[in-house]
């Protein structure tokens, strides 16, 4: 097992983190990060480029390898033991969390992924960390457009993998930074990093399960957009740069128009529906989001689907009143004159 020392330095793959760490990810010198790796090429490669710049005057950075032990495979164990090698072998500290109790119903590919950023908070707590750092690269930005393009998405979820976002901390106090400095990297571009270092990873075949859609994707879609379009993966990650920029834009010009927005005396929001159906339908639709998550609808429940009827129904002609029914408790009035979103707003006509 190669240590971090033999490296290939300039290789794209440590200048494009180098770059996304200090641009989009915002990591400051000095930083103390808890690297996730599976044991994997994506988190190893990513392991190796932060081990490279961790030295280096301008970073200074403080390194962990985190794993999660899902127990879902029988070579789970053998994983883990690989990354604590791995760990040893580069002189970092290697922090370890095991997910004893498994999701049995529901989408359990979901609630084990909030399970594992639930144990890197954990991990990155014990270690001090500011930040902790993923995998997530060019390819799996462009998996993420194609899911969400096949669901049905707007600019909202054009946006992509964020390359940094929040977390919060293991029992609420403060936040936790979560960037992923890969998302510039292709796949091929990992595969070549870690040939280059001589540094053998561990395959999930999971991964290559086509009941899987999003191994589907991968295994079947994506090569054929390789062959007709080489840098696909980059084309999809500078849609998304370009869609979060625009999302940013629609945000700020949503929040202008909340100015029309008040406060009945029982805590509802009170839009005035011939103010809203002046704003243009991507604003209103991004300011009835707004609104719907600050009085908790959750985001994710937000769909493009979820909201359309609504933008809908403030947008034309018909007077009455309708009624809406969301996640998370929340119902919607439309009526001549306004529009009206709460909790327990006192109906049975509601559908």
């Amino acid at each position: 097992m190669p240590t971090m020392d033999a490296r290939p330095t300039g290789h794209r793959v440590v200048r494009q983190v180098a770059r996304s760490l200090k641009r989009r990810c915002r990591v400051p010198d000095g930083a103390r990060l808890l690297v996730a790796v599976s044991g994997g090429a994506d988190s190893l490669a990513l392991l190796h480029a932060l081990a490279m710049l961790a030295p280096r005057r301008r970073w200074g950075l403080t390194l962990a390898a985190g794993h999660v032990q899902h127990h879902q495979r029988a070579e789970a164990e053998d994983d883990a033991r690989f990354v604590e090698g791995v760990a040893d072998a580069s002189g970092l500290i290697y922090l370890r969390a095991d997910l004893d109790d498994q999701p049995a119903t529901g989408n359990i590919e979901a609630a084990l992924r909030r399970a594992r950023y639930a144990a890197l908070a954990m991990m990155a707590d014990t270690f001090e960390a500011d930040a902790i750092a993923t995998a997530h690269h060019a390819d799996d930005q462009l998996e993420t457009l194609l899911m969400r393009l096949m669901r049905g998405t707007g600019v909202d979820g054009l946006r992509g993998i964020a390359p940094r976002r929040v977390l919060r901390r293991t029992g609420g106090q403060g936040t936790l930074a979560l960037v992923r400095p890969m998302l510039g990297v292709t796949r091929d571009e990992i595969v070549d990093f870690l040939q280059a270092l001589g540094q053998p990873w561990r395959e999930d075949a999971t991964n290559r399960d086509v009941r899987r859609r999003r191994a589907a994707l991968r295994e079947q879609v994506l090569p054929a957009l390789r062959a007709m379009q080489p840098d696909v993966a980059i084309k999809a990650q500078r849609l998304s740069r370009h869609a979060r920029a625009m999302s940013r834009l629609l945000e700020a010009e949503a929040a202008r128009h909340e100015e029309h927005v008040t406060h009945d005396d029982h805590g509802r929001i009170m839009v005035d529906r011939t103010e809203a159906r002046l704003m243009p339908t991507p604003v209103l639709a991004t300011m009835l989001r707004r609104l719907l998550r600050n009085v908790g609808v959750p985001g994710d429940r937000l769909t493009r689907a979820a909201v359309a009827p609504l933008v809908r129904a403030v947008r034309d002609e018909r007077g009455g009143e309708r009624w809406f029914a969301l996640a998370g408790g929340v119902t919607v009035r439309v009526t001549r004159r306004e529009v009206a979103i709460g909790k327990d707003m006192g109906t049975n006509e509601h559908q």
